[in-house]
Protein backbone atom coordinates (compact mmCIF):
# COMPACT_ATOMS: atom_id res chain seq x y z
CA UNK A 1 0.00 0.00 0.00
CA UNK A 2 1.24 3.73 -1.40
CA UNK A 3 1.83 6.14 1.54
CA UNK A 4 -0.79 8.35 1.50
CA UNK A 5 1.50 11.48 0.54
CA UNK A 6 2.72 9.95 -2.30
CA UNK A 7 -0.74 9.67 -3.65
CA UNK A 8 -1.79 12.61 -4.49
CA UNK A 9 1.84 13.51 -6.49
CA UNK A 10 2.22 10.22 -8.19
CA UNK A 11 -1.64 11.01 -9.89
CA UNK A 12 -0.44 11.88 -13.61
CA UNK A 13 2.25 9.32 -14.06
CA UNK A 14 1.15 7.31 -16.90
CA UNK A 15 -1.81 4.64 -17.18
CA UNK A 16 0.46 1.81 -16.21
CA UNK A 17 2.08 3.09 -13.23
CA UNK A 18 -1.13 4.13 -11.94
CA UNK A 19 -2.19 1.02 -11.02
CA UNK A 20 0.10 1.76 -7.63
CA UNK A 21 -2.97 3.41 -6.48
CA UNK A 22 -2.45 7.16 -6.35
CA UNK A 23 -4.74 10.24 -6.75
CA UNK A 24 -4.22 13.85 -7.98
CA UNK A 25 -4.62 16.81 -5.51
CA UNK A 26 -8.31 18.09 -5.51
CA UNK A 27 -8.59 21.75 -5.57
CA UNK A 28 -11.14 21.22 -3.43
CA UNK A 29 -9.11 19.99 -0.42
CA UNK A 30 -5.99 22.75 -1.16
CA UNK A 31 -8.65 25.37 -1.31
CA UNK A 32 -9.54 24.72 1.70
CA UNK A 33 -6.26 24.52 3.49
CA UNK A 34 -5.11 27.80 1.73
CA UNK A 35 -8.27 29.30 3.22
CA UNK A 36 -7.43 28.43 6.78
CA UNK A 37 -3.55 29.92 5.93
CA UNK A 38 -5.27 33.11 5.02
CA UNK A 39 -7.47 33.26 7.92
CA UNK A 40 -4.74 33.06 10.10
CA UNK A 41 -2.42 35.56 8.83
CA UNK A 42 -5.59 37.69 9.22
CA UNK A 43 -6.10 37.24 12.66
CA UNK A 44 -2.65 37.57 13.45
CA UNK A 45 -2.62 34.78 15.74
CA UNK A 46 0.97 34.07 17.74
CA UNK A 47 3.44 31.43 15.65
CA UNK A 48 6.39 29.92 16.88
CA UNK A 49 9.56 29.72 14.93
CA UNK A 50 10.64 25.81 14.07
CA UNK A 51 12.69 24.93 15.86
CA UNK A 52 12.81 26.83 19.06
CA UNK A 53 14.64 26.10 22.46
CA UNK A 54 11.16 24.76 24.15
CA UNK A 55 10.79 22.24 21.45
CA UNK A 56 11.88 18.95 20.96
CA UNK A 57 14.30 18.95 17.89
CA UNK A 58 17.37 17.56 16.17
CA UNK A 59 19.33 18.11 13.17
CA UNK A 60 21.42 15.46 11.22
CA UNK A 61 23.05 15.72 7.73
CA UNK A 62 21.61 13.80 4.62
CA UNK A 63 22.21 14.10 1.00
CA UNK A 64 24.66 16.67 1.71
CA UNK A 65 22.77 18.88 3.66
CA UNK A 66 20.78 19.52 6.98
CA UNK A 67 18.00 18.19 7.97
CA UNK A 68 15.57 19.45 11.30
CA UNK A 69 12.97 17.16 12.50
CA UNK A 70 11.16 19.24 15.49
CA UNK A 71 8.11 17.82 17.55
CA UNK A 72 5.46 19.14 18.83
CA UNK A 73 6.04 19.93 22.89
CA UNK A 74 3.92 16.56 23.49
CA UNK A 75 6.33 14.43 22.04
CA UNK A 76 9.78 14.96 23.61
CA UNK A 77 10.54 11.52 24.63
CA UNK A 78 9.42 9.96 21.21
CA UNK A 79 12.03 12.49 19.11
CA UNK A 80 15.86 10.41 19.12
CA UNK A 81 13.65 6.96 18.17
CA UNK A 82 11.46 9.31 15.27
CA UNK A 83 14.74 10.98 14.03
CA UNK A 84 16.48 8.17 13.84
CA UNK A 85 14.42 6.27 11.27
CA UNK A 86 13.94 9.14 9.08
CA UNK A 87 17.70 9.67 9.09
CA UNK A 88 18.28 5.81 8.15
CA UNK A 89 15.61 5.94 5.89
CA UNK A 90 16.96 9.84 4.03
CA UNK A 91 20.44 7.98 4.01
CA UNK A 92 19.29 4.83 2.23
CA UNK A 93 17.49 7.40 -0.43
CA UNK A 94 20.65 9.07 -0.74
CA UNK A 95 22.44 5.75 -1.90
CA UNK A 96 19.87 5.15 -4.20
CA UNK A 97 19.69 8.30 -5.90
CA UNK A 98 22.64 10.20 -5.38
CA UNK A 99 25.11 11.43 -8.63
CA UNK A 100 27.90 11.64 -6.49
CA UNK A 101 28.07 7.78 -5.58
CA UNK A 102 28.97 5.61 -8.03
CA UNK A 103 27.35 2.77 -6.72
CA UNK A 104 23.68 4.23 -6.86
CA UNK A 105 20.56 3.12 -8.54
CA UNK A 106 20.67 6.61 -10.47
CA UNK A 107 24.30 6.29 -11.78
CA UNK A 108 24.03 2.84 -12.69
CA UNK A 109 20.95 4.05 -15.07
CA UNK A 110 23.13 6.60 -16.72
CA UNK A 111 25.96 4.53 -17.10
CA UNK A 112 23.83 1.94 -19.18
CA UNK A 113 21.91 4.67 -20.86
CA UNK A 114 21.64 3.18 -24.59
CA UNK A 115 22.82 -0.46 -23.51
CA UNK A 116 20.15 -2.09 -21.09
CA UNK A 117 17.33 -1.55 -18.65
CA UNK A 118 18.75 -1.22 -14.61
CA UNK A 119 16.32 -2.76 -11.83
CA UNK A 120 16.25 0.31 -9.28
CA UNK A 121 14.54 0.09 -6.16
CA UNK A 122 10.90 1.15 -4.97
CA UNK A 123 11.70 4.70 -4.16
CA UNK A 124 13.73 5.60 -6.75
CA UNK A 125 11.11 4.14 -9.21
CA UNK A 126 9.03 6.55 -7.84
CA UNK A 127 10.99 9.07 -8.46
CA UNK A 128 11.86 8.67 -11.77
CA UNK A 129 8.21 8.15 -12.35
CA UNK A 130 7.38 11.97 -10.30
CA UNK A 131 10.69 13.14 -12.85
CA UNK A 132 8.69 11.78 -15.80
CA UNK A 133 5.36 13.62 -14.47
CA UNK A 134 6.63 16.59 -13.44
CA UNK A 135 8.45 17.20 -16.90
CA UNK A 136 5.09 16.68 -18.90
CA UNK A 137 3.16 18.51 -16.36
CA UNK A 138 5.81 21.98 -16.89
CA UNK A 139 6.15 21.33 -20.33
CA UNK A 140 10.23 21.10 -19.78
CA UNK A 141 10.43 23.38 -17.73
CA UNK A 142 11.88 20.80 -14.75
CA UNK A 143 13.57 17.79 -16.32
CA UNK A 144 15.63 15.05 -14.21
CA UNK A 145 17.26 14.02 -17.67
CA UNK A 146 19.01 17.59 -17.44
CA UNK A 147 21.97 16.55 -16.10
CA UNK A 148 24.01 16.37 -19.38
CA UNK A 149 23.68 19.91 -19.43
CA UNK A 150 24.34 20.67 -16.22
CA UNK A 151 27.45 18.78 -16.39
CA UNK A 152 28.57 20.77 -19.54
CA UNK A 153 28.15 24.25 -17.16
CA UNK A 154 30.40 22.48 -14.43
CA UNK A 155 28.04 21.51 -12.02
CA UNK A 156 28.05 18.11 -10.25
CA UNK A 157 31.42 17.15 -10.23
CA UNK A 158 32.08 18.25 -14.11
CA UNK A 159 35.11 20.59 -14.62
CA UNK A 160 34.25 24.51 -14.65
CA UNK A 161 34.55 25.37 -18.47
CA UNK A 162 37.11 28.14 -19.11
CA UNK A 163 33.96 29.95 -21.03
CA UNK A 164 30.62 29.54 -22.17
CA UNK A 165 29.68 26.39 -23.79
CA UNK A 166 29.72 27.12 -27.34
CA UNK A 167 25.57 27.27 -28.99
CA UNK A 168 26.57 24.04 -31.10
CA UNK A 169 27.44 22.37 -28.17
CA UNK A 170 24.82 23.20 -26.43
CA UNK A 171 22.52 21.96 -29.22
CA UNK A 172 24.21 18.77 -29.66
CA UNK A 173 23.75 18.43 -26.01
CA UNK A 174 20.05 19.22 -25.68
CA UNK A 175 18.94 16.23 -28.39
CA UNK A 176 20.00 14.30 -24.97
CA UNK A 177 17.47 15.92 -22.73
CA UNK A 178 14.06 14.33 -23.05
CA UNK A 179 12.39 12.81 -20.15
CA UNK A 180 9.86 11.43 -22.28
CA UNK A 181 12.21 8.96 -23.96
CA UNK A 182 12.81 6.98 -20.32
CA UNK A 183 11.25 3.48 -20.06
CA UNK A 184 10.01 2.25 -16.62
CA UNK A 185 8.89 -0.85 -16.56
CA UNK A 186 8.30 -3.84 -13.97
CA UNK A 187 10.79 -2.06 -11.70
CA UNK A 188 13.57 -1.06 -13.92
CA UNK A 189 13.96 1.95 -15.81
CA UNK A 190 16.34 2.43 -19.39
CA UNK A 191 17.65 5.22 -21.16
CA UNK A 192 17.57 4.71 -24.61
CA UNK A 193 20.53 7.30 -25.80
CA UNK A 194 24.05 6.73 -25.15
CA UNK A 195 25.17 9.46 -23.17
CA UNK A 196 21.28 10.31 -21.26
CA UNK A 197 21.86 10.93 -17.84
CA UNK A 198 19.49 11.63 -15.02
CA UNK A 199 19.57 14.32 -11.89
CA UNK A 200 16.88 13.32 -9.42
CA UNK A 201 18.70 16.45 -6.80
CA UNK A 202 15.38 18.53 -8.00
CA UNK A 203 12.83 16.31 -6.69
CA UNK A 204 14.52 13.48 -4.04
CA UNK A 205 14.36 16.17 -0.75
CA UNK A 206 10.57 16.88 -1.42
CA UNK A 207 9.88 13.24 -1.59
CA UNK A 208 12.14 12.51 1.24
CA UNK A 209 9.89 14.78 3.29
CA UNK A 210 6.66 13.44 2.19
CA UNK A 211 7.60 10.05 2.96
CA UNK A 212 8.92 11.15 6.11
CA UNK A 213 5.76 13.09 6.82
CA UNK A 214 3.96 9.85 6.43
CA UNK A 215 6.29 7.78 8.89
CA UNK A 216 5.45 10.45 11.86
CA UNK A 217 1.68 10.00 10.63
CA UNK A 218 1.72 6.49 11.11
CA UNK A 219 3.47 6.34 14.38
CA UNK A 220 1.09 8.28 15.77
CA UNK A 221 2.96 11.66 15.73
CA UNK A 222 0.21 14.66 15.33
CA UNK A 223 2.46 18.06 15.53
CA UNK A 224 5.82 18.04 14.11
CA UNK A 225 7.76 19.77 11.07
CA UNK A 226 10.32 18.74 9.07
CA UNK A 227 12.52 20.79 7.34
CA UNK A 228 14.76 19.08 4.52
CA UNK A 229 17.17 21.96 3.37
CA UNK A 230 14.46 24.37 2.71
CA UNK A 231 11.57 21.77 1.63
CA UNK A 232 9.50 22.05 4.65
CA UNK A 233 6.15 20.21 5.71
CA UNK A 234 4.62 20.34 9.13
CA UNK A 235 1.78 18.56 10.83
CA UNK A 236 -0.73 19.41 13.71
CA UNK A 237 0.35 22.98 16.07
CA UNK A 238 3.72 23.57 17.67
CA UNK A 239 1.84 23.91 20.59
CA UNK A 240 -2.01 24.62 21.26
CA UNK A 241 -3.13 27.90 19.58
CA UNK A 242 -0.04 27.92 17.86
CA UNK A 243 1.02 27.37 13.79
CA UNK A 244 4.26 26.76 12.19
CA UNK A 245 5.93 29.83 11.40
CA UNK A 246 8.70 29.53 7.89
CA UNK A 247 11.23 31.76 7.11
CA UNK A 248 11.30 32.97 3.59
CA UNK A 249 15.19 34.12 2.79
CA UNK A 250 16.22 37.48 1.03
CA UNK A 251 17.88 36.10 -2.07
CA UNK A 252 19.88 39.52 -1.68
CA UNK A 253 21.19 39.16 1.77
CA UNK A 254 21.76 36.07 3.51
CA UNK A 255 21.44 37.61 7.17
CA UNK A 256 17.90 38.78 6.68
CA UNK A 257 14.42 37.20 6.28
CA UNK A 258 12.53 38.11 3.50
CA UNK A 259 9.07 37.47 5.53
CA UNK A 260 7.49 34.46 7.27
CA UNK A 261 4.05 32.65 6.58
CA UNK A 262 2.28 30.15 8.81
CA UNK A 263 2.26 27.39 7.45
CA UNK A 264 -1.05 25.46 7.10
CA UNK A 265 -1.18 21.30 8.54
CA UNK A 266 -0.35 19.53 5.86
CA UNK A 267 0.87 21.57 3.69
CA UNK A 268 4.10 21.89 2.09
CA UNK A 269 6.68 25.06 1.34
CA UNK A 270 9.97 24.88 -1.15
CA UNK A 271 12.23 27.39 -2.39
CA UNK A 272 15.13 27.24 -4.97
CA UNK A 273 17.47 30.40 -5.69
CA UNK A 274 20.28 31.56 -7.59
CA UNK A 275 22.71 31.87 -4.26
CA UNK A 276 22.52 28.16 -3.62
CA UNK A 277 24.98 27.15 -6.62
CA UNK A 278 27.29 28.93 -8.50
CA UNK A 279 29.87 28.76 -11.33
CA UNK A 280 32.17 31.32 -12.35
CA UNK A 281 32.58 31.14 -16.37
CA UNK A 282 34.77 33.86 -17.70
CA UNK A 283 34.28 36.48 -14.71
CA UNK A 284 30.47 35.88 -15.15
CA UNK A 285 28.72 33.98 -12.60
CA UNK A 286 25.71 31.45 -13.32
CA UNK A 287 23.23 29.70 -11.13
CA UNK A 288 23.06 25.62 -11.62
CA UNK A 289 19.59 25.83 -12.55
CA UNK A 290 19.21 25.35 -16.18
CA UNK A 291 16.47 26.07 -18.56
CA UNK A 292 16.49 22.32 -20.35
CA UNK A 293 14.28 24.27 -22.95
CA UNK A 294 17.27 26.02 -23.85
CA UNK A 295 20.57 24.60 -22.47
CA UNK A 296 21.13 28.13 -20.59
CA UNK A 297 21.89 29.24 -16.68
CA UNK A 298 18.98 30.77 -15.48
CA UNK A 299 19.38 34.43 -15.68
CA UNK A 300 16.27 36.86 -14.82
CA UNK A 301 15.03 34.95 -11.41
CA UNK A 302 16.44 35.16 -8.15
CA UNK A 303 14.20 33.32 -5.88
CA UNK A 304 11.18 31.64 -5.94
CA UNK A 305 9.20 29.25 -3.32
CA UNK A 306 6.14 27.52 -3.53
CA UNK A 307 3.40 26.45 -1.48
CA UNK A 308 1.06 23.60 -1.90
CA UNK A 309 -0.02 20.07 -0.88
CA UNK A 310 2.96 18.13 -0.74
CA UNK A 311 6.82 18.61 -0.71
CA UNK A 312 7.75 16.86 -3.71
CA UNK A 313 5.34 18.76 -6.13
CA UNK A 314 6.91 22.04 -3.81
CA UNK A 315 10.30 20.83 -4.70
CA UNK A 316 9.47 20.16 -8.48
CA UNK A 317 7.26 23.29 -8.87
CA UNK A 318 10.10 25.78 -7.18
CA UNK A 319 12.63 24.33 -10.35
CA UNK A 320 9.83 25.21 -12.87
CA UNK A 321 9.00 28.47 -11.79
CA UNK A 322 12.45 29.29 -11.52
CA UNK A 323 12.84 28.49 -15.47
CA UNK A 324 10.15 30.16 -15.93
CA UNK A 325 10.32 33.37 -14.59
CA UNK A 326 7.94 36.00 -14.28
CA UNK A 327 6.80 36.24 -18.21
CA UNK A 328 6.12 32.26 -18.10
CA UNK A 329 5.09 32.11 -14.29
CA UNK A 330 1.15 32.96 -15.05
CA UNK A 331 0.99 30.88 -18.09
CA UNK A 332 2.21 27.56 -16.03
CA UNK A 333 0.02 28.76 -13.23
CA UNK A 334 -2.98 28.23 -15.21
CA UNK A 335 -1.98 24.87 -16.08
CA UNK A 336 -0.87 23.68 -12.70
CA UNK A 337 -3.23 25.17 -10.03
CA UNK A 338 -3.52 24.93 -7.45
CA UNK A 339 -0.50 26.17 -5.75
CA UNK A 340 0.72 29.50 -4.57
CA UNK A 341 3.94 31.16 -5.69
CA UNK A 342 6.01 33.87 -4.68
CA UNK A 343 8.75 34.88 -7.38
CA UNK A 344 11.70 37.08 -7.13
CA UNK A 345 12.94 38.56 -10.44
CA UNK A 346 17.03 39.20 -10.56
CA UNK A 347 16.34 43.20 -10.26
CA UNK A 348 16.64 45.61 -7.77
CA UNK A 349 14.50 47.45 -6.06
CA UNK A 350 12.91 44.49 -5.32
CA UNK A 351 9.89 43.64 -6.67
CA UNK A 352 8.12 40.57 -4.96
CA UNK A 353 5.73 38.49 -7.59
CA UNK A 354 2.71 36.66 -5.77
CA UNK A 355 0.10 34.75 -6.51
CA UNK A 356 -3.04 36.64 -4.34
CA UNK A 357 -2.83 33.91 -1.87
CA UNK A 358 0.57 33.84 -1.44
CA UNK A 359 -0.02 37.55 -1.00
CA UNK A 360 -2.50 37.87 1.78
CA UNK A 361 -0.16 35.29 3.75
CA UNK A 362 3.50 36.31 3.67
CA UNK A 363 4.40 39.29 6.07
CA UNK A 364 7.17 41.41 5.01
CA UNK A 365 8.83 44.17 7.49
CA UNK A 366 10.29 46.49 4.39
CA UNK A 367 7.29 47.04 2.42
CA UNK A 368 8.84 45.97 -0.69
CA UNK A 369 6.86 46.61 -3.72
CA UNK A 370 4.37 43.22 -4.88
CA UNK A 371 3.31 42.85 -7.82
CA UNK A 372 0.08 40.15 -8.21
CA UNK A 373 1.12 37.36 -10.86
CA UNK A 374 -2.53 36.49 -12.92
CA UNK A 375 -3.10 33.15 -12.81
CA UNK A 376 -6.58 32.73 -13.72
Amino acid sequence: MQPPGLRRSLAAVSKRESKMGIAMNSRGLIGTVLARARAWASTGISARSSPTPDLPGRSFRSMGTLTAVTLGGGYADRLEAIAEKIQAMFDRMESEMSVFRSGSAICELSRMAGEAPVAVPEDTFRVLSLGRHFGSLTEGAFIIAAAPLVGLWGFNGAPVPISPPSDRSISKTLELVDIRWLELRDGTAFLPLKGMAVDVGGIAKGYAVDRAYDFCLSEGIKDFLIDFSGNVRAAGQPSPGESWQIGVRDPFDASRMLGKLALPSGMAVATSGSYERFVDVAGKRFSHIIDPRTGYPVTETSSTTVLCADAVTADALSTAFFVAGRDGAGELLTKISPVELLLVPEQRPMDLCLTPGFDKILTTSRGEHRSLLNCQ
